[in-house]
């Protein structure tokens, strides 16, 4: 028995050894690494032995869970540029209620051939080996020492604990995938009493009058400019971009705390404020801690000065528990997709042109100063499961190299909607009585490997561009600092004073 959980351990270290990664060349473990790794698989193999009661199981359960999370950090890391980290655990659950957004990534045949083969090893253990009870008396012991070896092991890594720089490349580097984890649980331990500080944001009031201007802030789903990249993209594929970016008030790079996903976490720092810093462990979703501890935010700030709140977003909305957050983040109304039907859909997801809709309908309706804050999902991937139609090439390519086209293809598609919901909202605010400005924003850059591999990837940056209908706006805009490249976390004040000084409120 002894010499089985020997065997398991000393397989799982050489794995770990074995694969980096992030794809550099294998190093020995430090004594941190060693530490946790054991503590780690002493504590599964101890709950896998306790309920199973059958070693060798156990033994071999561990083992390919081992090798399941080195996979599935394998392809995390190549299609985001970031590796499996602690708060990746919750994605688990959220790829069983949205299959799409994840096993895709990850390969529909290897998943499935996976779970047949877990399913298929599953019983073949339960008929061929005996469980301990029947075997050895004192079979039930075996959990307990490994639990008393893994907590051990467990305070020995606590005290050589490194310090992250929470850049999970960074620091995953330093410790490997498993000690990583185990550092970010003892970050999440340390700061799970710790009150975010109030956003250091300085959101301008604005003066009381009768009509404020109405406001739209639009995060746009893996926008950005291709062609600056790309030269073979035609410049039709953003027109209306163009256009309004001659006219707007304001506009340049923005610095977004994510790459290929994680919208949440542009998101966050957009609509409260909250830097990287600030936020600390909980930057990677900084909504599980926002739900409950909710600080003041852009939608706050408005409220309080006579706007209605809606957040608009055609996704479910408890998807990363959206519909607890925006409410204490001071949001009136969240409309999420049970507002749309299959009509509205473009691809895989709702279409930005139905969603522009639906914002318009609000602008229309509305009594009171506005602020929507939109949220859209149809440039979400995977790309790769979209086949596009044959004459969308011509129309968005200038000239057609060769290579693999067919997400760049799909998404530029996908991306003239955008430009032309740009435009529609745009207009929508020109059209009424108060008038009102547009800030417009890409939360990461897409994910599309292949053509990134092929053709070279983007810069982790995305547009924005703040279009006010006042008719002062570049007078105005012109007395401000420029501000071409910004931090997510400082938009929103930006975008409030560009307002404040092209409405001269």
């Amino acid at each position: 028995m002894l010499l089985s959980v020997l065997t398991g351990l000393l397989i799982s270290a050489v794995l770990g050894c074995a694969i980096n990664p992030v794809g550099e060349r294998p190093r020995l473990p430090d004594f941190y690494t060693l530490c946790s790794g054991a503590a780690w698989w002493l504590s599964f193999f101890a709950l896998a032995c306790l309920l199973t009661q059958r070693l060798y199981f156990a033994v071999t359960l561990v083992v390919v869970l081992h090798g399941v999370l080195i996979a599935v950090n394998h392809t995390k890391f190549k299609a985001l540029k970031e590796p499996f980290i602690l708060q990746d655990f919750e994605y688990f659950t959220d790829a069983l209620r949205h299959p799409r957004l994840y096993i895709p990534f990850f390969g529909i045949m290897k998943t499935l051939a996976l779970l047949t083969a877990g399913a298929a090893t599953i019983g073949l253990f339960s008929w061929l080996e005996p469980p301990l009870y029947r075997v050895d008396a004192n079979g039930w012991r075996w959990p307990a020492v490994a639990m008393g070896v893994a907590l051990l092991a467990a305070c020995l890594a606590w005290r050589n604990r490194p310090r992250l720089s929470l850049e999970p490349v960074q620091d995953i580097r330093n410790t490997g995938l498993i000690a990583l984890l185990h550092s970010h649980l003892a970050e999440y331990w340390l700061a799970r009493k710790r009150i975010l500080a109030e956003p250091a944001a300085d959101w301008p009031l604005f003066e009381p009058r009768k009509a404020l201007p109405h406001l739209v802030m639009v995060q746009s789903e893996s926008f950005f400019d291709p062609r600056q990249r790309y030269a073979f993209v035609s410049d039709s594929v953003l027109q209306h971009w163009d256009r309004t970016s001659v006219d707007a008030a304001a506009g340049g790079v923005l610095q977004v705390p994510a790459w290929g996903a994680n919208t949440v976490r542009t998101e966050a720092a957009v609509l409260t404020g909250l830097s990287q810093d600030a936020l600390g462990i909980y930057r990677f979703n900084p909504y599980r801690h926002l739900a409950d501890r909710p600080v003041r935010s852009l939608a706050t700030h408005l409220r309080a000065q006579g706007y209605r709140t809606v957040c608009v977003h055609p996704y479910p909305a408890h998807f990363y528990q959206r519909d607890r957050v925006l409410p204490v983040l001071g949001f009136d109304q969240f409309i999420d997709m049970a507002a749309f039907t299959d009509a509205d859909y473009c691809g895989q997801y709702v279409g930005d042109l139905a969603v522009a809709d639906r914002v318009q309908a609000l602008l229309e309706e509305t009594d009171q100063p506005l602020f929507v804050f939109v949220i859209t999902m149809e440039n979400h991937g995977p790309l790769h499961l979209e086949q596009p139609d044959e004459a969308l090439a011509s129309q968005v390519y200038s000239e057609q190299p060769s290579g693999p086209l067919q997400d760049l293809t799909t998404y530029l598609g996908h991306l003239r909607n955008a430009d032309a919901m740009l435009a529609q909202l745009v207009a929508a605010v020109q059209a009424t009585d108060s008038g009102g400005s547009v800030c417009w924003y890409g939360d990461h850059v897409p994910i599309m490997p292949d053509v990134y591999r092929h053709f070279g990837e983007p810069d982790k940056t995305t547009p924005w561009l703040i279009w006010s209908a006042a008719t002062d706006q570049q007078d105005a805009a012109g007395k401000m600092a420029a501000e071409p490249k910004l931090p997510a976390d400082a938009l929103a004040r930006h975008w409030l004073q560009v307002v404040k000084a092209c409405h001269r409120i």
